[in-house]
């Protein structure tokens, strides 16, 4: 029991080292989503909620998500997201971190869809700007 104890011990601290900030930020946002045919940007704002991030998702075609990240290894971070107005949007991301800490890109799907989404992001700032206020 000890043993296990130890184990998810180790495994939670971890889990906390690779989400320090390798993240954190705002970023500019443009993709392509295959649902509606059609490129569209944004802000996507990352900040520290504890040992996982939370995001804050604001594009151009109106949607307005939040989402919850875990980041798995220094350049990787899996994200579940909704749309603020329409829970029914419901989907996974996953960012991957350039070499640099400049960028963030990678794919998105709603849940239950089998159409793949692409985002790519430029960090605009090292701070998480809350530039969605009054969306909540």
């Amino acid at each position: 029991m000890k043993s296990l104890l130890l184990a998810i011990s180790l495994f939670l601290l971890s889990s906390f080292t690779y989400a320090a900030a390798e993240f954190l930020g705002t970023y500019r946002c443009h993709g392509y989503d295959p649902y509606i045919n059609a490129n569209y940007s944004g802000t996507v704002i990352v900040k520290q909620q504890g040992p996982v991030y939370r995001l804050e998702m604001d594009y151009d075609t109106g949607e307005r998500s939040l989402g919850t990240g875990g980041q798995y290894d220094p350049v990787l971070m899996s994200v579940v997201f909704q749309d603020k107005k329409n829970i029914k949007n419901t989907g996974l991301e996953q960012y991957h971190l350039s070499d640099d800490k400049k960028t963030m890109s990678g794919y998105w799907v709603y849940l239950g869809d089998d159409k793949l989404g692409k985002e790519s992001c430029e960090r605009v700032s090292d701070k998480a700007t809350d530039k969605t206020k009054g969306h909540d």
